[in-house]
């Protein structure tokens, strides 16, 4: 039995979007800890960005490329796939014992997250009705911020002593792998798109790449505050870890916020592309503003509180606009695959990105200009976005 196209299968989504929470949490279990881990292993300021960023690594050398087996064996296969692999990889990263084991279980880990989110707004678009599928892929799109803010709780327990962080890498090694074990169940109603050969056109429109950029350049700021503010507060002088790592969730969590505006404005038939363009130059001057020097530190918590907040919007957005980038569902993916490809390597290069002009330059004021740069572009893409979308005819009501 498949469920009717004018319902909503609302447990099914919930259910995907709970997939897409728990290997966000192998995402933020880390950027808490990350003092810790550089004191272990011996990692200065870049390299220790480069650890916190690994994960993105292998999204965004092959996003497109699991965006093509997700349509290939569908979207239930891969994204239990997807789940599998980030319960290995961070089971091994509570075995590392070396620099290297601690990246490549993080990169094992950036492959299951990677597989796990190109393949959930497939059967997210599966289980919904055609006039809530933007309401649904828009609270789709805050399975990062929730997922980065529990990790980051988890971390909270760590430091205090509740057990070390080796323990915390095993206890979220059995979240994706009960999830995975579960899904099926919980989604067996919902009816895939018959599997598809690649074809090639779909590399070539102009749309997936431009919606994909706009999230790069999104994730390249967001990434860098997330990663970083925890290292920056506390070299302004803020020495609680609990007031830190308090701060850092809540930063991250308001990002869950600003998803759900955007779904419902965008449900209602606010544009996607004013959404879009909108969001990245506020978030770069939001963010620019929270890494300036001389300013109280609950002032810097309550500026990136808002650049995240405000960014929060834009991920919404993107992923609404994914199935109007696709000829037909069978496509998804693959389209979702350039949008989490090109978004892998926004986060990827961000936070060793925002470090090494920091190192350079010898300050925090000088390094936090990459964050208004990358709005500027992002908004750039924007208004090409609008074009590309009016001329194909793909507006929609939300467009």
């Amino acid at each position: 039995m498949t469920v009717p196209r004018h319902r909503t299968d609302w447990q099914a989504v919930s259910a995907v979007i709970a997939a897409g929470v728990i290997v966000s949490m192998q995402v933020g279990k880390l950027p808490p800890l990350l003092g810790q881990l550089r004191a272990e292993f011996g990692l200065d300021l870049v390299l220790g960005g480069l650890v916190a960023s690994s994960v993105s690594l292998v999204g965004g050398a092959c996003g497109i490329m699991a965006g093509f087996a997700g349509d290939r064996i569908g979207g239930r296969r891969a994204l239990m796939l997807g789940l599998l692999i980030s319960a290995l990889g961070s089971f091994a990263g509570a075995f590392s014992h070396s620099t290297v084991l601690l990246l490549a279980a993080r990169l094992v880990e950036g492959l299951g997250f990677v597989i796990t989110v190109v393949s959930g707004p497939s059967l997210v678009t599966a289980a919904t009705q055609p006039a809530q599928r933007s309401l649904a892929l828009g609270f789709w799109s805050s399975y990062m911020p929730l997922g980065v803010t529990l990790g980051m709780l988890g971390a909270l327990a760590v430091s205090h002593d509740v057990l070390d962080w080796r323990g915390l890498w095993l206890a979220m090694a059995l979240l994706p792998l009960a999830a995975a074990l579960l899904l099926p169940r919980l989604t067996a109603d919902v009816a895939q798109a018959a599997p598809r050969r690649f074809n090639a056109a779909v590399l070539r429109r102009p749309g997936p790449w431009l919606l994909a950029g706009c999230f790069a350049c999104y994730t390249t700021q967001w990434f860098s505050i997330v990663t970083w503010i925890p290292t920056y507060l506390k070299e302004s002088g803020q020495s609680s870890e609990t007031i830190l790592a308090l701060g850092v969730a809540a930063v991250v969590l308001v990002n869950a916020v600003g998803t759900t505006v955007a779904a419902a404005a965008m449900h209602r038939g606010l544009p996607r592309w004013l959404i879009i363009a909108t969001v990245s130059l506020g978030m770069g001057v939001l963010g620019t503003a929270s890494f300036a020097p001389d300013l109280p530190v609950l002032t810097k918590i309550a500026l990136a509180m808002a650049a995240s907040g405000f960014g929060g919007m834009l991920p919404a957005a993107v992923l609404a606009g994914v199935p109007m980038q696709a000829r037909d569902a069978s496509e998804i993916a693959t389209v979702n695959g350039v949008v989490v490809q090109l978004l892998n390597i926004g986060s990827f290069i961000g936070p060793p990105a925002l470090a090494a002009l920091v190192a350079h330059f010898g300050g925090w004021g000088e390094g936090r200009w990459l964050l208004l740069a990358a709005g500027s572009i992002g908004l750039l893409l924007a208004l090409g976005l609008r074009a590309t979308e009016r001329n194909d005819g793909k507006q929609g009501p939300a467009a």
